[in-house]
């Protein structure tokens, strides 16, 4: 199929204008312009639109050819990063897997002149897309001409065959909550960190209690080998203790003293003999 892409695209201030001459057969595909899209404001769904325009010379319907189909990629990871590496080693099944927007030409239309809309829908962040023309069949060899216009939404435009892997967009400051909403490895890594230091806290706390514990039983070994017992709580205080010399007994001993009530287990005073 001889084809010929005629792509004006226009900005707020700007238009601009390229024209790519190519010859494809079928199960080929072709990569064309591109454009970075802001995003939707807070009540707003469609972050921008475009009026494609599509004529077709050849001698059956378009949409009874191929199919010929025009896609488009953000700069996703999982969108245009999962095909970029691998464009001319992948099927045209798993080029259009990737896709965020697939549309078969011709499909609706049953003229060979026809216009036809897109719109963007974008909220996270303004990133560039990416857009193909892919033959995904037998497709019958005579001249297309596609024109894409964006309406609104665009911030710049890059050419076919570049950008792929950096961006066209213009430096926006964007929180970084935004900026990083679709980037799996971030998230993952943040998760990851999380996680190790969720472990290593519940690691310090097992060591401290199980260290308390070997101190404990440290204890009460040492108690238990001494022949005394554990005490628990305060001391009993030494009511009516009196000092006894060999061979003499006090004779100011108070037996009749009250004892605490906490030593009711003190041992009555046995007699001494001399």
């Amino acid at each position: 199929m001889c084809m010929v892409l005629f792509l004006p695209l226009l900005t707020a201030a700007d238009s601009y204008f390229s024209s790519t001459p190519a010859k494809i057969e079928a199960k080929v595909t072709l990569q064309i312009n591109g454009f970075c899209f802001g995003q939707a404001g807070p009540e707003e769904t469609k972050a921008a639109e475009l009026k494609a325009h599509v004529d077709w010379q050849g001698g059956k319907d378009l949409g009874n050819t191929g199919p010929v189909m025009l896609v488009a990629f953000d700069a996703s990871e999982h969108r245009w990063g999962a095909v970029k590496d691998s464009w001319g080693q992948l099927s045209c099944e798993e080029k259009l897997s990737a896709a965020n927007m697939k549309r078969q030409l011709g499909e609706t239309h049953n003229l060979d002149d026809f216009f036809f809309s897109i719109s963007v829908y974008q909220k996270t962040a303004i990133r560039d897309w990416h857009f193909a023309l892919l033959t995904c069949g037998e497709t019958e060899q005579a001249p297309l001409s596609l024109s894409l216009e964006a309406l609104s939404g665009a911030l710049s435009m890059f050419n076919a065959n570049t950008h792929f892997d950096s961006s066209s967009c213009p430096v926006v400051d964007v929180p970084w909550v935004a900026a990083a909403h679709d980037e799996v490895g971030f998230w993952l890594l943040l998760i990851a960190t999380l996680a190790l230091g969720c472990f290593g806290a519940l690691g310090v706390v097992a060591c401290r209690r199980y260290r308390n514990k070997v101190q404990l039983r440290q204890f009460e070994q040492t108690a238990t080998a001494g022949g005394a017992e554990p005490v628990i709580g305060r001391p009993c205080s030494q009511v009516g203790e009196v000092k006894v010399v060999d061979g003499q007994v006090n004779s100011d001993q108070q037996l009749d003293q009250p004892t605490s009530p906490e030593c009711s287990n003190v041992a009555p005073e046995q007699d001494s003999s001399v």
